[in-house]
């Protein structure tokens, strides 16, 4: 594992990360899947202080083998995949701008560090990970395949919702770490549909708007249990 240094952060973005922080606070619990709130737990992420990332992996580590690198901007699919193949996950080092909470251009540390290393700590969530990157690079240079396994991940660990006990709650790292997403998602608003593999890898998105659709797991397992079709699909 890579070694981190120290990171030292300004005012500012302490001042951000705590806004956000402790604004999804008074709702995670009861709109998030358990797997986020207990690696949240685990891992003592707060709102009043921004972790330094050696002592995130140290735990993360431990758990799942899985740790965090540091990386200065939006990650390719070649080089993302690669990592997640490799137990590595890319960390956005910068906070956003204090006066653009809800969005950011590129992921930074709340949506990466905040949104997704916490169901990193799950050790079926790690390995379906590890494993959704391996499936990845064999395709890496097929463009068209390539983007369709990008259009089931952020519909699924960026983007997906799941039913557990018959209650809508958000299973996506990217709904998990934005203020106005989770309520946004949770709404009326969005059209919701099924969990269904050929029509995930043909729905297209966008990264800079509210996603209009989408689409809900039966159970976290039913996305575990998916790959082998999915690879199916797209590489056979």
């Amino acid at each position: 594992m890579q070694p981190v240094i120290d990171r030292k952060f300004t005012t500012v973005e302490l001042d951000t990360w705590k806004t956000i922080v402790s604004l999804r606070e008074k709702k995670r619990k009861a709109q998030v899947v358990d797997i986020y709130n207990d690696g949240l737990e685990e891992l003592g992420l707060n709102q009043y202080e921004i972790p330094q990332l050696w002592k995130i992996n140290n735990i993360l580590n431990s758990k799942t083998g899985f740790s965090g690198r540091y990386v200065t901007g939006l990650e390719e699919g070649s080089s993302f995949y690669k990592m997640l193949a490799n137990r590595v996950f890319p960390i956005g080092n910068f906070i956003r701008d204090k006066d653009d909470l809800n969005y950011t251009p590129a992921p930074d540390m709340l949506h990466d560090l905040f949104g997704h290393i916490p169901f990193l700590m799950n050790k079926k969530y790690a390995d379906f990970c590890e494993k959704f990157g391996t499936s990845v690079c064999k395709v890496i240079d097929e463009p068209e395949k390539l983007r369709k396994y990008e259009r089931f991940f952020w519909f699924t660990i960026e983007f997906g919702l799941v039913k557990i006990n018959e209650v809508k709650q958000i299973f996506g790292a990217g709904i998990a770490s934005s203020l106005g997403e989770c309520d946004y998602a949770l709404s009326n608003v969005p059209e919701v549909i099924d969990f269904e593999i050929d029509c995930i890898v043909n729905q297209e998105f966008k990264i800079d708007e509210m996603q209009n659709k989408l689409f809900i797991l039966k159970s976290v397992n039913q996305l575990y249990s998916s790959l082998d079709e999915l690879n199916n699909k797209l590489q056979n």
